[in-house]
């Protein structure tokens, strides 16, 4: 059982969050930069309009994303809508040109706090896939969910201090960076009594969580 203070794990998930969003909020401000400067030329301001309404909608991906996986929005059991939840994970990946999205998930039996799981490993993913492909996997085996996310193609295997967290252990250099995502991950599975497996193999690495189907 994975266990942290409440009061410091909420402090980790938001300074997860905006770490999140520094990047594209930098962006944002040296692009208002440009397009503020009086003594910019035409093709530096219409360089710096782009630049805005990339970051904008950076911002906008990052944020309705991390809004379901990591905030209050999922906390039902609710049936998920898959389209919606779709929606999500493609604008997610559109903001990052190094890694592809592969969308596999074969069911509709997926509750909204289970898509919670489904998100925040693909988050785990995003790392060890980029320059690759990242697959999410969703289908039913028997009266099992299975989550699957693999890294492919041009992969890295995963940090130490993500299989620590995601063995409940606190890494050796605590957990800021990216630690927390996984331990977020292993805390959400015990509650919703998935199991959460990393594995490694020939041109791939992954995550896989089984649990119980939701209600039909």
């Amino acid at each position: 059982m994975a266990v942290m203070e409440s009061s410091k794990l909420a402090a980790y998930v938001a300074s997860r969050i905006c770490h999140d969003v520094a990047s594209p909020l930098t962006s944002l401000l040296q692009s208002c930069e440009l397009l503020f400067d009086d003594s910019m030329g035409a093709a530096m301001k219409a360089e710096g309009e782009k630049s805005l309404r990339t970051g904008l909608a950076t911002l906008e991906a990052k944020l309705r994303y991390m809004r379901y996986a990591l905030g209050s929005q999922a906390l039902n059991d609710n049936l998920c809508n898959i389209g919606e939840a779709k929606d999500l994970f493609v604008k997610l990946f559109a903001t990052n040109s190094r890694t592809q999205l592969d969308w596999a998930v074969e069911t509709h039996r997926i509750s909204n706090r289970q898509m919670r799981i489904l998100m925040n490993m693909t988050l785990i993913m995003i790392d060890p896939a980029a320059r690759g492909t990242c697959r999410v996997t969703a289908t039913e085996r028997g009266d099992k969910l299975v989550f699957d996310v693999e890294a492919l193609g041009q992969f890295s295997n995963f940090k130490s201090e993500v299989l620590d967290a995601l063995a409940g252990k606190e890494p050796g250099g605590g957990w800021g960076g990216g630690a927390v995502q996984p331990f977020f991950t292993k805390v959400l599975c015990e509650e919703s009594g998935f199991t959460l497996e990393p594995r490694i193999v020939p041109q791939a690495a992954g995550l896989t969580a089984i649990g119980a189907l939701p209600a039909a």
